[in-house]
């Protein structure tokens, strides 16, 4: 079957049952070291598909380390560094280039880490690749496989901002900030308190839209989720582009991807501690049967996975 018939995630699924390997699959690969695990996580991004022209050179440094950091944030992680790969046009200005290296650097030293080497090859459009490489305590490691029915399903932040962005961008509206989408911030700092006081059960983070990492972390965990659609955190750039475009803000939250805000389970009697010290909103609980559900109106119904996923048109 083509790529396009059956999407990222199914070819992602098939390729790692062929490699039967069981420190893959997660967002970052976690290989022993010691009393240690060493994260590893490479991300590649191209102009035609992540890069859009309001980005400058270090606008695009910074994503590209961001969403890689952004993996070794939702396994708990200290971030060590990162190393970047650019296949670039020969027809760029070496300026251009070093920005985009400066932007990675502020944002990988901005949590912790270090530029640590890389590739540069000839190539006819700007594609970046990035690896990013951090440690985490064995009994601290948080993965997607541990949520337990009675959970709280939680999110940090707000959602909506990235998808607000880029209908901003799309429909050439000026007065909506694109921040959101081209300088996500990774959350180290929160994954780290997680993890260290073992708060969370199981943990992601929300790249390809929540409706997607709903599913994603069900797979793994072998539970369903039910979602309350009034208590997602939506941010205001999504009612605000919601109201100029008439589509509904909530859609955007849900259904679009780019915020790399963590998605948590967090046990309840564990839950008031947990928000004390990170940003976290309740959106619904984890239920034994492998369903994702949603209430909207009072009314429950199926959660649709919805999110972005490369190859499909």
């Amino acid at each position: 079957m083509k790529l396009s018939d059956i999407g990222e995630r199914k070819v992602v699924k098939d390729i790692l049952s062929l490699l039967q390997n069981d420190i893959a699959g997660d967002d970052a690969a976690y290989i022993p070291l010691d009393d240690r695990y060493l994260l590893v996580s490479s991300d590649m991004v191209r102009k035609s598909t992540h890069l859009p022209d309001v980005m400058s050179a270090r606008d695009i440094g910074w994503f590209v380390a961001s969403i890689n950091l952004s993996d070794i944030a939702a396994m708990g992680g200290e971030v060590i560094g990162l190393l970047l790969s650019l296949s670039i046009p020969s027809n760029l200005e070496e300026d251009f280039v070093l920005s985009i290296i400066d932007g990675a650097k502020e944002c990988v030293e901005k949590f912790g880490g270090k530029i640590l080497g890389g590739d540069t090859k000839e190539h006819d459009e700007i594609t970046i690749c990035g690896t990013a490489i951090g440690t985490v305590p064995k009994d601290e490691i948080l993965l997607r496989s541990g949520a337990r029915p009675g959970d709280i399903v939680a999110v940090t932040g707000t959602l909506g901002k990235a998808g607000a962005g880029y209908l901003a961008i799309k429909n050439s509206i000026e007065e909506i900030p694109k921040t959101g989408l081209i300088r996500p911030a990774p959350r180290v700092e929160e994954g780290r308190k997680l993890a260290e006081s073992r708060w969370a059960t199981s943990c992601m983070d929300i790249s390809d839209g929540l409706s997607s990492s709903l599913y994603q972390l069900s797979d793994a965990s072998g539970v369903g989720f039910l979602i309350y659609r009034d208590k997602i955190p939506v941010d205001p750039l999504a009612f605000r582009i919601g109201r100029i475009l008439d589509v509904d803000p909530y859609s955007i939250a849900i259904d679009f991807g780019g915020d790399y805000e963590l998605l948590v389970t967090v046990p309840e009697d564990k839950y008031d501690d947990a928000k004390k010290h990170v940003n976290l909103t309740e959106i619904g609980r984890v239920i034994r049967e492998k369903d994702n559900r949603i209430v909207c109106h009072g009314v429950e119904r199926r959660l649709y996975d919805r999110g972005y996923e490369h190859f499909r048109q």
